[in-house]
Parts: C-alpha cells; sequence; structure tokens
C-alpha cells in the first residue's frame, strides 16, 4: 500500500496484492502439477494375466492404464507369491498395495486400490501359483478414486486462480471534484464506488490476526455509517499508518486516535 501520486488537488494511494498473487500462483501451480500427474501418469487400472505353459513355468503379462488411456506394460517370470504392502502415512493414513515377487524383483499392481480388493487379488494369484490352473486374469480399477482426486484439484486450482486475479485497489481523493473514488480492477472486472468528500467523518485502521502476525487496513468512515476499506487485503501497519496520516494532511482532517 502505498502513495503512487500527490498533488495540491488530487491523492492517489494504490494497494496491489502481491502477496495474494503469490500464493495463488503458488497454489495453481501445485493443483496444475498433481492434476496432470493424476490424469496422465498415475494407473487408473490394470490388467494382470498369467499362463501356465508347463507345471512349473509361468508368465505373466501387467498392463495398467491412465485416465486417458496411457499404458504401461511389463513382464513377469516365474511369479513366486503375492502379498499386501501396507504403508502408514506421517497422519496415522494407511495405503496397501499388492505386491506380486518373482525370481528377478517384484512389480506392483495399483498403489490406491481399497484392501478387500488387494486381498482378493493376492488371493487369486497365490491360488494360480499354488494350483494347476492354465490361467489367471485379475482386473483392478481405482478410477473413481482418481476422479474424486481430479475433481480436488481442480477446486485447488479453482482457488489458486482467485487468489491470483485479486484487484488492484486504486483510492484517489480529488479536491476539485470534491469526491473519492475508489477502484478496484483486476481479471475478474472492475468496480468503482465514490463518495463526496463532506461525506467522511474520519479514517480507522483495522487490524486482524493470522496465524503468525497481525495485518491492517484503512477504512473510511462514512457519516452515515458505512465503512469502505481502503485497500480490501490486510498489510504491514507502518504503510498503513502512513498514508492515513497523509491523507489526513491532504484533507486538512483532524487526527482521531487509530482503534
Amino acid at each position: 500500500m502505498k502513495i503512487v501520486e500527490e498533488t495540491h488537488t488530487r491523492l492517489v494511494i494504490q494497494q496491489k496484492p502481491i502477496s495474494n498473487w503469490i500464493t495463488g500462483g503458488l497454489i495453481f501451480t501445485a493443483g496444475l502439477s498433481f492434476l496432470i500427474y493424476c490424469i496422465l501418469f498415475d494407473f487408473a487400472s490394470a490388467r494382470l494375466t498369467c499362463t501356465r505353459s508347463l507345471p512349473k513355468e509361468i508368465n505373466c503379462e501387467l498392463k495398467r492404464f491412465s485416465l486417458l488411456g496411457k499404458k504401461d506394460q511389463l513382464k513377469i517370470f516365474d511369479p513366486q507369491q503375492a502379498q499386501i504392502i501396507t504403508t502408514r502415512g506421517s497422519r496415522g493414513g494407511e495405503t496397501h498395495q499388492v505386491v506380486v515377487t518373482s525370481s528377478f524383483g517384484y512389480i506392483v499392481l495399483l498403489p490406491h486400490a481399497s484392501y478387500q480388493a488387494n486381498q482378493s487379488a493376492a488371493s487369486e494369484i497365490n491360488n494360480f501359483i499354488n494350483s494347476e490352473q492354465t490361467s489367471l486374469l485379475v482386473l483392478q480399477n481405482q478410477r473413481e478414486y482418481l476422479s474424486y482426486l481430479s475433481l480436488l484439484f481442480l477446486f485447488v486450482i479453482a482457488i489458486g486462480a482467485f487468489l491470483c486475479t485479486s484487484p488492484v485497489s486504486t483510492c484517489t481523493f480529488y479536491k476539485s471534484l470534491n469526491q473519492v473514488f475508489i477502484e478496484r480492477k483486476g481479471l475478474r472486472g472492475e468496480a468503482i464506488i465514490k463518495y463526496s468528500l463532506l461525506s467522511i467523518l474520519d479514517f480507522e485502521i483495522q487490524d486482524k490476526q493470522f496465524k503468525y502476525k497481525k495485518l491492517y487496513r484503512a477504512v473510511i468512515l462514512l457519516k452515515f455509517g458505512t465503512e469502505i476499506p481502503i485497500n480490501v487485503e490486510y498489510t504491514d501497519e507502518n504503510s498503513v499508518r502512513y498514508v492515513v496520516l497523509r491523507i489526513r494532511q491532504f484533507l486538512s482532517l483532524q487526527q482521531f486516535s487509530d482503534q
């Protein structure tokens, strides 16, 4: 919040919500990145097919598909067992996934399938390995989970876009016109309100406690009881107090104690 122009007849104060723009940009970028990963690179479904050519010779093929159909294909030779691996997050949440081990390593089916689905898949795979069946088909699907996750990231992107388009506030006092104009201009549109200078009773500095610090904004008090914020976003105390002091000097108003 700063004074951008001052003459004998005009005083212009402007605030650019830079913190909102930066925060919104970071949120928008993070949401978009996760959405792209969710749609293009995370797997929504899996198809495991196994065949037994000899009693102890089993070959499997795992195909995994993204929401947009991108395919990942892996060969599994001599699978030995399937087991459910449980991972606990830092906040106590758990994820379960089926891991198929073989003589050449291991592969994971889907990372976010339900425990019941994983239990069923692991049981089918182990039964096939320990039986004399000649073929096996296991299907897993987590499209619903990824669809909800994508909607969540779209909501995050919308929040980021909203903050990125926060308007610039410009307050102009005209002695020659005997009016004050307050303009909010941004990508979401433009709004201008105006009042007579004679309707101004005083100026008030309002504060608000945020997580780590207290921030401030300047408000015009009108004689008929309306409060009009000069700067919608709260900012540092020194700049707000300085601007209010200069406005009072410009309008030759008596200085009252700020709340």
